[in-house]
């Protein structure tokens, strides 16, 4: 199993005005750029994509068909 990244944060509801410190820090997992997928959303990701291609390339293909 991959070591988690963690990093200490505080909410702002739990800042010491007068000191500026945190009453309450908690550890948390570092948030990724791109987040992780399953295999149904990755699927779900690859039909669309491919939709995306497959409508462009019927319009490519009529207007061809229509030039000549």
């Amino acid at each position: 199993m991959a070591s988690v990244p963690l990093t200490l944060i505080c909410d702002s509801a739990d800042v010491d005005s007068s000191t500026g410190s945190c009453t309450h820090a908690v550890w948390v997992q570092q948030p990724t750029i791109i987040p992780e997928f399953g295999a149904a959303a990755g699927t779900a990701v690859s039909v669309a994509i491919m939709l995306v291609w497959a409508t462009a390339y019927g319009f490519k293909a009529m207007r061809r068909a229509d030039g000549e």
